[in-house]
């Protein structure tokens, strides 16, 4: 039986732990509990903040400290304690900017109790009251001027998360825009795609992929291993020891040319980590 006592293995959440429709594999629960159950052990590293991930936390059976908020972040469910934050060093000035810049996307501040929704957009609120996702909408002036992690969304269709995942051409090419315009006008600033049509704003020194490097480090665990769909998992993949995604990740994943693929999420692409460790 494969001993997995020298590794830290860290899971992206969406559409890498989960399938398209944000269910949870029954292949993926096994497969982390008999990782666990030979010594390894398992967290998630997310974009999402602690209230989006909150009514997933008692689901999945995690054995090290979560890594949240894309890395600016750790959070402490049973002691309800944010941790190791970086915050991003712009204040009002990047959102008056943000609103200004990109009036026809959604901005939001992703805080640790609720997601602060800037404007009004019903359907918005709609949705994250579907993912028991606590939120405020408020006028700009009212947002919060501390942050470690914003979002720009687009136009919100449905209640479900799979609608970001897709968008026309003239939206994949208007959030592209979207990231390369704020790292240019801001280059203490990291702008992530988290899906087609998400950008994802943070402290440049802030990701995933230091963020996980550090956990291992603190755990003892000499080999790291990531999996993720998305790029604002590179700087997690690029930075692991062995990287996995699914078959069925972004295109500019699989163009890292760092991954080895596994199954597609919706098959349990986690299940299929654990089995490439244990064929290694």
């Amino acid at each position: 039986m494969t001993d997995f006592s020298q590794i830290l293995l860290v899971s992206d959440f969406d559409r890498t732990l989960t399938a398209p429709d944000s269910s949870i594999p029954a292949a993926n629960l096994e497969a982390i509990r008999s990782f666990q159950a030979r010594g390894g052990l398992f967290t998630v590293g997310t974009g999402r903040s602690a209230p989006m991930y909150r009514p997933y936390h008692s689901r999945i059976p995690t054995n090290a400290p979560l890594i949240l908020y894309n890395g600016a972040a750790a959070y402490d469910y049973e002691s309800e304690e944010l941790s190791g934050a970086v915050w991003m060093p712009t204040g009002r000035e990047l959102l008056e900017y943000l609103t200004e810049t990109f009036p026809d996307l959604l901005l939001e501040i992703q805080g640790v109790d609720a997601h602060y929704l800037v404007g009004e957009s019903p359907m918005r609120e709609a949705f994250y009251r579907a993912q028991g996702v606590a939120c405020k909408t408020v006028r700009l002036e009212e947002a919060p001027t501390r942050y470690h992690k914003l979002a720009i969304f687009g136009e919100f269709r449905s209640l479900d998360v799979g609608q970001f995942y897709s968008g026309t051409a003239q939206e994949e090419a208007r959030f592209a825009e979207c990231c390369e315009r704020i790292m240019a006008d801001w280059p203490m600033l990291r702008a992530d795609r988290a899906a087609s049509r998400i950008v994802d704003l943070q402290a440049k020194e802030a990701g995933k992929g230091s963020a996980a490097r550090a956990l291992a480090k603190r755990l003892g665990r000499p080999l790291l291993v990531c999996a993720g769909d998305a790029m604002n998992d590179a700087s997690m993949l690029l930075e692991a020891d062995l990287a996995f995604a699914p078959a069925d990740c972004a295109p500019e994943v699989k163009a890292l040319g760092c991954c080895r693929l596994v199954r597609p999420c919706a098959q349990g692409s986690i299940a299929g980590v654990v089995e490439a460790l244990e064929g290694l």
